[in-house]
């Protein structure tokens, strides 16, 4: 059976990558300062959890789960329900101080609200798929540990 995606999720996940293009071009990569790069280097370890937790049949950048996907609830993600979000939003912030603009800043404003929205879907979509998935939302949080 075929993956139906919609519209709104191919939306969302071109917003994405509009601005992460963005960000990859309009300015270098690599924070300067040491502070910014410990930082840098904590949402990539974050973001790259998150990837290496999931199989390779759960993994979409659409928030509609794969059809041969399972629920994963250990690793990274029994504290955090979507490190991969986080870290890139932990990496883009960090660009965004290291070598700030305006555009920039909007550029991350959008990928945050994209995110939410996506997260959003995503755990509609998982609610109505995995019954266990209730109780895996009350043990954990969305994006960031502790408060959302």
């Amino acid at each position: 059976m075929k993956q139906k995606i919609s519209l709104k999720s191919w939306l969302l996940v071109a917003f994405q990558l509009g601005c992460l293009f963005y960000i990859y071009y309009s300015a270098p990569l690599k924070a300067i300062r040491i502070d910014l790069q410990i930082w840098e280097l904590s949402g990539l370890f974050l973001a790259i959890s998150g990837l290496f937790g999931l199989s390779w049949h759960s993994f979409s950048v659409f928030p509609e789960p794969k059809t041969k996907g399972r629920l994963i609830t250990d690793g990274i993600y029994s504290f955090i329900r979507h490190p991969m979000y986080a870290g890139v939003l932990i990496v883009v912030g960090t660009l965004v101080i290291q070598f700030f603009a305006i555009p920039r800043l909007i550029c991350l404003l959008v990928l945050a609200t994209v995110f939410i929205l996506k997260i959003v879907e995503e755990e509609a979509f998982l609610s109505k798929r995995f019954p266990e998935y209730a109780d895996y939302q009350k043990k954990t949080n969305r994006l960031i540990p502790f408060i959302w």
